[in-house]
């Protein structure tokens, strides 16, 4: 029987902090910070009122996790080894949202779809900027056509930003790593950084070179919006880090980041050394026919720090789990919102949140 907490995993983190003061003063007494550090989760609780609690959990594979018992919805904002969490959430009627940018655990939370519809919980993925705010243009674009034949999605990340270390870790793994993408309905293997596209950030004078990378998204919105041709290209806005992750990637320097000292070196310099802005924004470029003629669309959004962009988005899809919006089975971010509206909502609650749509 599921309870009327909101339990927040990884709530003292920087994603988790957004949606926890997005969320705190709406449902007073509901929301519950979770993680391994209980200190950190007591800590911030104090710091936010409206009867926040705390409890610490660790997510240990096998392990039962008991604030679980009386939650009604979970909202995971750190990465995870498996899906015992999830498959506890649904199989207990508990809605869950996810954040990961992690393949493997997407690909593992589909599969519990039939799970969650038995037992009448919805879970959410892709929330996030990308995947997350990239899915919902590509599908607001895609209904501005009869038939979209391609979609490059483009994103630009503050080098200025403050990234968690879990972040940082991830970008360095899928530095110069090999993934898929589909072209013309085929899947591709493609190298991190191994091409580029130009674009064209909404506020800047010129284009932008941006580079491949394993963003999830562009695997995603091929199959949620039958596209036969999708890519994720990312650059920072700083061109010069660009380019020195640019020459690393072709040097193959990840392999030697792979060792614990040098990979620990590696993260804590980038989290030490900020030079650029903290925005973030995101391209989304689509090529199709309307009626029988060709036609290119851009639609695009800025922003500033990309976590609490991640929580905004987790945020606006909790309420609407909260609210009653609850279709069953497990639903990537674009299948679950009306896209433009859900958008604009965005723009709505954080001003500074620009759109072009």
């Amino acid at each position: 029987m599921k309870g009327e907490a909101i339990v927040i995993v990884g709530g003292y983190g920087q994603v988790g902090q957004a949606v926890a003061r997005s969320l705190a003063p709406a449902f007073p007494g509901q929301v519950v910070i979770a993680g391994r550090h209980r200190v950190k989760a007591e800590a911030f609780a104090a710091t936010l009122g409206n009867g926040v609690q705390a409890t610490g959990l660790e997510l240990a594979v096998g392990r039962p996790h008991p604030v679980l018992a009386r939650a009604r919805l979970v909202i995971m904002c750190v990465d995870q080894e498996g899906s015992d969490v999830v498959e506890h959430c649904l199989a207990a009627g508990v809605d869950y949202i996810d954040v990961t940018a992690k393949q493997e655990s997407l690909t593992s939370f589909e599969r519990l779809d039939p799970l969650a519809r038995r037992n009448g919980s919805t879970a959410i993925l892709s929330v996030g900027v990308a995947p997350g705010l990239t899915n919902l243009l590509a599908a607001h674009a895609v209904g501005r056509f009869d038939r979209v034949a391609k979609m490059d999605l483009f994103l630009m990340l503050g080098a200025g930003d403050e990234h968690g270390e879990a972040a940082i870790g991830w970008t360095l793994d899928n530095l110069d790593g090999g993934f898929d993408v589909f072209q013309d309905g085929r899947l591709r293997r493609v190298r991190g950084f191994g091409e580029h596209a130009r674009v064209r950030f909404p506020g800047l004078p010129r284009e932008r070179r941006a580079y491949r990378f394993n963003f999830p998204d562009q695997r995603v919105v091929a199959r949620t919006l039958a596209i036969p041709t999708v890519s994720t290209w990312m650059c920072f806005d700083s061109a010069l880090l660009t380019s020195v992750v640019g020459l690393a990637s072709r040097l193959r320097l990840s392999r030697s980041l792979r060792a614990p000292l040098f990979r620990r070196g590696a993260i804590r310099a980038l989290r030490a050394v900020h030079f650029g802005s903290d925005t973030c924004a995101v391209v989304a470029r689509a090529e199709g026919f309307i009626g029988t003629e060709p036609a290119t669309r851009e639609l695009a959004l800025s922003g500033r720090r990309e976590a609490e962009l991640t929580g905004l988005v987790a945020a606006e899809v909790a309420r609407l789990l909260l609210s009653g919006h609850r279709p069953g089975g497990v639903l990537h971010v674009e299948q679950f919102v009306q896209p433009g509206d859900f958008l604009r909502r965005l723009g709505t609650v954080r001003p500074g949140l620009q759109l072009w749509l």
